[in-house]
């Protein structure tokens, strides 16, 4: 490994760490219409865009984990998740698509939901709970809008991130 590596994979550890304590402390916590994000899945989808397939997972599952414990609700979930969502990204993004604000967006657009709706629908829906959909509104599609605007951000900021630290 060399030092151009430990310096980018510090820098998303740095950025893990800030995601998490944004997202899991009182107080700090950013919400919108009744939904916080859940700031670690738009962040390891964009880490994967700029990484290889096993750094992509290992950090999709670090973040995965992050996001299991700080959410109420069985571990393992966001872990298992990020994990096959990164390593699909990133072999897309490594033999298959440019990698852009585009790309990544799209991806964002279609992973973000995903990840939030399966967990509504596996943990919500199919436990029985009543008036669930009036859940739906008020939080989870708040949740996926407000998760999904972060994106771009991330994408920016990992772009950055990844073009300095690349080797020439």
């Amino acid at each position: 490994m060399n030092r151009f590596n430990v310096v980018r994979y510090t820098a998303f550890a740095i950025e893990m760490l800030l995601c998490y304590i944004l997202q899991s402390t009182p107080g700090l916590q950013l919400e919108l219409f009744g939904g916080s994000p859940v700031l670690l899945v738009p962040l390891a989808l964009s880490i994967s865009v700029f990484e290889d397939d096993v750094p992509a997972v290992i950090f999709g599952l670090i973040c995965g984990l992050m996001a299991d414990s700080g959410y109420s609700g069985p571990m393992g979930y966001y872990s298992i998740c990020l994990c096959i969502l990164c390593f699909i990204t990133s072999v897309l993004m490594e033999n298959y698509i440019r990698t852009n604000l585009l790309s990544a967006f799209i991806i964002g657009t279609i992973s973000v939901p995903l990840i939030i709706f399966l967990q509504f629908v596996l943990f919500y829906i199919a436990m029985g709970y009543s008036s669930v959909w009036e859940y739906f509104i008020s939080h989870i599609l708040s949740r996926m809008i407000f998760t999904w605007a972060f994106v771009p951000v991330f994408y920016g900021l990992n772009r950055f991130i990844a073009a300095k630290t690349k080797e020439s």
